[in-house]
């Protein structure tokens, strides 16, 4: 029996498929990798933020214990909004690691998207070699039968 004619494409479309399954695994776990993240840095601002809240109360009660000269109170203000830049650091983390995880996402549709286009066109290939296989046969078949015919012995009448 002949030989596919399109085998070398069809390898290359399995060969496609196998790779773009390989990208659409590790995208998968790029975007893992960038939830973890997310959910990480947002447990890191609510932990910063419980904390700010603790050290917020301690430092005023701390100074309405005591009389401090206003150079004291100044630099007791800076503290305070020094820890208010820090939380404001925090949700700013936060909010690249959700633009990382929303660019992780659509990473991962496109490789999504990619591997179900090559397994289409692979399947594709696929029913064409099913379909081009049994035309063969019935080639086959018929030259066989054509053959037989023009094989006839002649009739020997005495």
């Amino acid at each position: 029996m002949a030989v596919y004619p399109l085998k070398g494409l069809k390898d290359i479309r399995e060969r496609r498929l196998n790779d773009s399954t390989n990208a659409r695994i590790l995208k998968a776990k790029q975007l893992d990798q960038t939830k973890l993240e997310l959910k990480n840095k947002k447990q890191a601002l609510e932990d910063y933020i419980a904390w700010r809240v603790e050290e917020e109360k301690r430092r005023y009660e701390k100074l309405m214990k005591g009389r401090y000269p206003v150079s004291e109170i100044q630099k007791f203000n800076a503290s305070i909004m020094q820890l208010y830049t820090d939380e404001l650091t925090y949700q700013e983390a936060v909010r690249k690691a959700e633009n990382e995880v929303a660019k992780a996402q659509k990473e991962f549709d496109a490789a999504q998207e990619f591997e179900r286009q090559s397994m289409k066109k692979l399947k594709k290939l696929e029913s064409h070699e099913e379909i081009w296989a049994y035309n063969e046969k019935i080639y086959a078949e018929r030259m066989a039968d054509q053959e037989l015919e023009d094989f006839r012995v002649p009739n020997k009448s005495i």
